[in-house]
Formats: C-alpha cells, sequence, structure tokens
C-alpha cells in the first residue's frame, strides 16, 4: 500500500471513530432532553406508515398521475421520516429553553402528520392530494396542506434564528452549514408555494405526463420539483457536508468555514440551475 493510500486510510478511520463518538455524545443528549419526544413519536409513526405502504405496494393495481398510488406517500413518508429526524438532531443541539423546543417539536410534529394524512388519504381514494380541486373536499383538503406546509417553514424560520444567532453547541463549520440548510430549505418552501400559486409542479407539459421512475419527474417538460426537492433536503447534506469539512485534520482551522461557504455556493447554483430548467419549460433528463 501507497503512503498516501495509508495516509488516506488512516484518515478514514480517525473520521469513522469521531462519528462513533459525535453518535454516542448525541446519544447522552438526547437522552436528557424532553423535548423532542413528541417528535420522535412522530418519526416512529411515519415509519409504520412506511412499512405498512411497503406491504401493500406489491397488490396495489390502482395508478394515479401515471404510478401506482401508494408511490407518492411512501416518498414522502420516507422523505418526512427524515425530516423529522433532522429535527430532533438540531433540537438537541439547540441551546434554547424547554418551550421553545417543545413548541418547535409539537408544532414540526402537528405540521408533518397533518401533511402525510392528507397524501396517504388522498392516495387511498385514488385520487391526488396536490393541486386537487375537483370536489369541494379535495380543495379542502388541499387548502390544508397550503395552510401547514408554510406553517412548519415558519418553525423551520426560527432554527434558523438560531442558527444565525449561534445557538447551537456544534462547531463553526457544522453552525455553517445549519445556517445555509436551513436558509436553503426555506428557498425550496418558497419554490413549492410557487407550485401552489402555478396550480400545477409542471411547466409547458399537461399533468400526469411521463416522469422519472419513483420521484415522477417530468421527463418532456420543466418541473419544480427538482429544485423543491433540492432545498428542502439541503436540511441533511448541508449540515453533514459542514461537519465532515470540521473533521479533515489537512484543512487549516481557519480555511474551514471557507470551505462549507464553498461547497454551500455550489449547491445554491445546482439549485438555481435545475430551478431555470424548470422555468424554461427543460426537464431534468428528457426521455
Amino acid at each position: 500500500m501507497h503512503r498516501s493510500e495509508r495516509a488516506a486510510t488512516k484518515t478514514f478511520s480517525k473520521m469513522i471513530h469521531r462519528l462513533k463518538e459525535d453518535v454516542c455524545s448525541w446519544y447522552e443528549l438526547h437522552r436528557r432532553n424532553g423535548g423532542t419526544n413528541v417528535v420522535v413519536w412522530a418519526i416512529h409513526l411515519e415509519l409504520l406508515l412506511m412499512l405498512v405502504l411497503l406491504i401493500l405496494l406489491p397488490f396495489d393495481t390502482v395508478q394515479v398521475g401515471g404510478r401506482y398510488r401508494l408511490i407518492k406517500p411512501l416518498n414522502f413518508s420516507m422523505s418526512m421520516a427524515i425530516y423529522l429526524a433532522t429535527v430532533v438532531v438540531l433540537l438537541d443541539y439547540l441551546r434554547a429553553s424547554m418551550w421553545w423546543k417543545k413548541v418547535i417539536g409539537w408544532g414540526v410534529s402537528i405540521c408533518i402528520l397533518t401533511g402525510i394524512t392528507c397524501i396517504t388519504m388522498q392516495a387511498a381514494r385514488g385520487t391526488t392530494s396536490h393541486f386537487n380541486n375537483s370536489t369541494p373536499f379535495d380543495s379542502a383538503v388541499s387548502s390544508l396542506m397550503d395552510i401547514v406546509d408554510p406553517l412548519n417553514s415558519a418553525f423551520v424560520l426560527v432554527l434558523l434564528i438560531f442558527a444565525l444567532q449561534s445557538r447551537y453547541n456544534v462547531s463553526r463549520s457544522s453552525q455553517l452549514g445549519i445556517v445555509f440548510g436551513t436558509l436553503l430549505f426555506l428557498a425550496g418552501s418558497v419554490i413549492g408555494g410557487m407550485m401552489v400559486a402555478h396550480g400545477q409542479s409542471v411547466v409547458g407539459v399537461a399533468p400526469g405526463g411521463p416522469g422519472l421512475p419513483v420521484v415522477n419527474w417530468s421527463t418532456t417538460g420543466g418541473d419544480f420539483r427538482v429544485a423543491h426537492f433540492l432545498g428542502i433536503h439541503a436540511l441533511q447534506i448541508l449540515p453533514i457536508a459542514g461537519w465532515l469539512i470540521g473533521q479533515m485534520e489537512g484543512l487549516p482551522k481557519r480555511a474551514k468555514p471557507t470551505a462549507v461557504v464553498a461547497v454551500s455556493a455550489g449547491y445554491v447554483l445546482l439549485m438555481g440551475i435545475v430551478f431555470l430548467q424548470a422555468m424554461n419549460g427543460v426537464p431534468l433528463v428528457r426521455m
């Protein structure tokens, strides 16, 4: 094995060791934090729903919008479980009163569980959940989702304000990752609001056309869901990037915040490109 390979292996081993230490310290922190209990229960409900949907999926014969109806609630339950887990970690490291943690935890949990209930119910009924005004009931369900989504974003805005005040008990690199992650999450939420105002997620084509497997992003026209997806999951990707950069021993301490900013800027650029593609009616992948 070459010297460079040995050095890379040693660095990777150290990073894994530090990850184990950080996970153990986080778990001890989480165990003492009662403010996230409701969010943990919400995660359990999402995971239970995922399990039920996975069991039922092979027997699903009804298609909605060009894909089997259970795929959408399955995708959303998975995404929502990841989001809720991220909120748990953020609240565990947040230096704020238990009142704030419980308000954010309960608020986020209610919004997310309301959203997944609407999505699953409409899928069970064999119809769409978003942009559906075909009946007064469908319109009411769609309107309810249009309320809880921005309300959930309001709680993330509070998390961003705390991040700007450096109120998280993490390294400077991770702190910056949280700032940019929450900021882009809110940008992704704004794109979601644009889809609501537009009345559909696609541009230049009719809804329900050909789409990529699983995610169903349009392959014939522009689709705002790509940029929306990148924005929503920046909440996980950029804080993790910040943590990884913070573990790089070969990188000078002063350069680490700059590296987080550079990675975040690249992420913003990617998000901007796919957003402009959608605006111009260009699919992410044309098939």
